[in-house]
C-alpha cells in the first residue's frame, strides 16, 4: 500500500508538481522563426526517480511515429514508465492513457508527439453552377450556356499533427489569384428523364441487330437500332417518347432498353446481347 501511494504521489507531481519535477517530463517551450512547435526527447535530469516497485508486467509502448514495442516493466504508473525510459513530453504532447493511470499487463501506452507548422500552398477554387430550367428540352439533358472556369488562390494554413496524422488544419490567410467563373447551364424539364446508362453495350447490340442504324424500319415488325417490336416498346413506356421505336432518338431508345434491361437483362436480344457482354 505504501509503495503504491508513493508511486501515485510521484505521478501527481509530474502533472502539477514543482517546476523542477515538471521539467523532468516536460521540457521548456521553444519557438522558431516559422512558428513550428516540436518536441525533443532528452534524458531525465531531475532527481525524481520512478517508482519501480510493482510486479513485473509486459506492456506495449509507442512513442510518436516509431514502431510500437512490447516491454517488460516494474513501473507503477504511466508516468513512472516514461521516467524510467527517459521519455519527455513537449509542451503540446500528450499520453494515452493518462500519466496517473496505474499500469496493467497488456496495456498499450501511446505518446503523441504534436507538431504545428504553417504552410503556404496554391489551390484550385471550384466554380459554381447556375441551372436554368428549359421546358423545351428533354429531362436528363443539359445545354452549356457559359462554361465554368476553375479559379486559384494562395492560402496559408496552420497544420497540427499528432504522430504524423493531421488533427487540425486552419486557414490563416487567402489571396485570390484567379477568380472562378460560374457555369451557366440549361436543364431540360420536358417529359420523362433519359437514362443512357450502358451506352457502349447498347451501341454493340445495335450494331449487331441493325447495323447501328437507329431509325431503321424495314417492315419486318421490328424497329429502330435495338429492333423493338411494338408490344415491347409500348409495355415499357416507349410512347413517353414516340409512337414507334424508329421515330425516337438514340438516347430515347436506350432509355426504354434500360427499362427492359432492369427486368430481363440482355435476354430479349438473344445472341446479340450475349455477344455484347463478352
Amino acid at each position: 500500500m505504501n509503495k503504491t501511494l508513493i508511486g501515485l504521489a510521484l505521478t501527481l507531481s509530474l502533472v502539477g508538481g514543482t517546476a523542477t519535477t515538471a521539467q523532468a517530463i516536460i521540457p521548456p517551450m521553444t519557438t522558431d522563426s516559422i512558428a513550428v512547435s516540436t518536441t525533443t526527447t532528452t534524458p531525465v535530469t531531475s532527481p525524481v526517480t520512478p517508482n519501480l516497485s510493482a510486479k513485473a508486467k509486459v506492456v506495449t509502448l509507442k512513442v510518436g511515429t516509431a514502431k510500437a514495442k512490447r516491454i517488460k516493466t516494474r513501473a507503477v504508473t504511466v508516468a513512472d514508465l516514461l521516467l524510467a525510459r527517459q521519455i519527455t513530453l513537449g509542451p503540446d504532447d500528450y499520453v494515452k492513457p493518462a500519466l496517473t493511470k496505474v499500469l496493467k499487463k497488456k496495456m498499450r501506452i501511446t505518446v503523441y508527439r504534436v507538431v504545428t507548422v504553417t504552410k503556404t500552398v496554391t489551390e484550385k477554387i471550384p466554380f459554381a453552377v447556375t441551372k436554368i430550367p428549359n421546358d423545351q428540352m428533354r429531362k436528363g439533358t443539359i445545354k452549356v450556356i457559359t462554361p465554368g472556369q476553375v479559379g486559384s488562390a494562395e492560402r496559408t494554413y496552420s497544420i497540427t499533427t499528432a504522430n504524423g496524422k493531421v488533427t487540425a488544419k486552419v486557414m490563416l490567410t487567402e489571396n485570390i489569384l484567379l477568380a472562378p467563373v460560374t457555369a451557366v447551364v440549361e436543364v431540360g424539364t420536358k417529359g420523362k428523364a433519359l437514362n443512357t446508362a450502358r451506352s457502349k453495350m447498347w451501341a454493340k447490340i445495335a450494331k449487331c441487330e441493325s447495323g447501328g442504324r437507329w431509325h431503321i424500319n424495314t417492315g419486318n415488325g421490328y424497329y429502330g437500332g435495338l429492333q423493338f417490336n411494338l408490344a415491347t416498346w409500348r409495355s415499357h413506356g416507349g410512347r413517353d417518347f414516340a409512337a414507334k421505336p424508329h421515330k425516337a432518338s438514340k438516347a430515347e431508345q436506350i432509355t426504354v432498353a434500360n427499362r427492359l434491361y432492369a427486368k430481363r437483362g440482355v435476354q430479349p436480344w438473344g445472341g446479340c446481347g450475349k455477344k455484347a457482354l463478352r
